[in-house]
């Protein structure tokens, strides 16, 4: 489990997926409706939030599972980012990298197949905090 063997192509893929995020979803968009970071996530997040309302509507359940999560895993990032600032977003982006490939090694490298292995990756996380966090 974990995430299946976590490699630098994925980590790649997470980052450039973040910064688009950031830089498309926060910064160009602001820009562009003259408005504050704040406004547009505040604006992401109340969109994304009506459209879960709405993906019942989605027949596929394989589909409809990977809208939500895609939906979900945006609106935490934005939460995130919305947390500690976005002039932090390259480091929160390194931290987040850091956290999923620390997840996969400590699963695959001293877990995997132990007693209470999901339980003890779980407790694991929780050692994980973003320098800026409380």
């Amino acid at each position: 489990m974990a995430l299946c063997g976590f490699n630098q192509e994925m980590l790649q893929g997470i980052e450039s997926f973040h910064k688009g995020l950031v830089e498309h979803g926060i910064i160009h968009r602001s820009k562009k409706k003259d408005q504050s970071f704040e406004t547009t996530i505040n604006k992401e997040l109340d969109d994304m939030n009506r459209f879960l309302k709405e993906t019942n509507n989605i027949k596929s359940e394989e589909m409809r599972e990977l809208t939500e999560t895609l939906a979900k895993y945006a609106s935490a990032f934005y939460k995130l980012i919305q947390k500690v600032g976005v002039e932090k977003y390259p480091e929160v982006i390194k931290f987040l990298n850091n956290f999923y490939f620390s997840m996969d090694n400590k699963f695959y490298s001293e877990l995997e197949g132990k007693k209470d292995d999901m339980k003890q990756l779980a407790l694991y996380l929780n050692t994980f905090k973003f320098k800026e966090e409380h």
